[in-house]
């Protein structure tokens, strides 16, 4: 059974790979841990159980220090924004946290209608795959898929920055590049596959076999303009 643990562990572990990939660094301040992402000029507070200004001030000031554009906080929806509003924060969109399992029927039956516009390459062998979706000679659309090296006896993959260019959804692409990132991490020893939709983009996960099992919620603060040239 997949939990909302395992869906925000399995999620931050992505984030603290995508960080050390991109040149990012992930840290800590006072039991809030960080990422920060440069090639989004993001950085991400990954589900805190306390939130505290020792703990959102030096962050801050490294955010506007590294000319971030944005900070973000993920949260499990059951913990209180606290003092995020009076810092400045706004409420975002929540990640609405879905799963399915993976086992030879699934995959055969999704594998059975290939898609000759998606391509998928190991990124890291047994652990990270990228889906490319392309019209013509036009990249449309991408998406990740990761296993976490080290999840104890559970066996899980996440479907991670699924997109497609506007004029190109609803033709399938979104499908394609699912199922075959989920063939993918199911030939690695996966059984299972997590994701975060927004209350859109679930309609097409359901359609897939993803089941809701909760949601979360996010803070967002954009920093000044003036912040961005460094």
């Amino acid at each position: 059974m997949v939990t909302l643990a395992d869906c925000q562990r399995t999620q931050h572990a992505w984030f603290r790979a995508l960080a050390e990939a991109t040149g990012g660094r992930s840290f800590s301040t006072h039991r809030m841990d960080w990422v920060w992402l440069p090639g989004t000029r993001q950085m991400l507070c990954l589900f805190p159980t306390d939130i505290t200004e020792s703990g959102l001030a030096p962050a801050l000031a490294e955010a506007e220090r590294r000319g971030a554009e944005s900070v973000g906080v993920w949260m499990n929806a059951s913990v209180r924004a606290g003092i995020l509003p009076q810092w400045r924060f706004e409420r975002g969109w929540q990640p609405w946290w879905m799963t399915r399992a993976l086992d030879v029927e699934t995959v055969a039956a999704a594998s059975e209608s290939d898609d000759a516009r998606i391509n998928v390459s190991p990124a890291v062998e047994n652990q990270v795959w990228f889906a490319a979706a392309h019209h013509g000679q036009e990249a449309v659309g991408s998406a990740y898929a990761y296993c976490p090296p080290e999840q104890g006896s559970k066996h899980l993959a996440g479907i991670f920055d699924l997109y497609v260019n506007a004029e190109h959804r609803r033709t399938g692409m979104g499908t394609a590049m699912v199922n075959k990132l989920s063939e993918a991490a199911f030939n690695a020893g996966a059984e299972h596959l997590l994701l975060h939709a927004t209350p859109d983009g679930q309609r097409l996960f359901r359609n897939l076999g993803f089941e809701l099992i909760g949601k979360g919620q996010t803070w967002w603060f954009h920093l000044p303009a003036q912040n961005l040239a460094q």
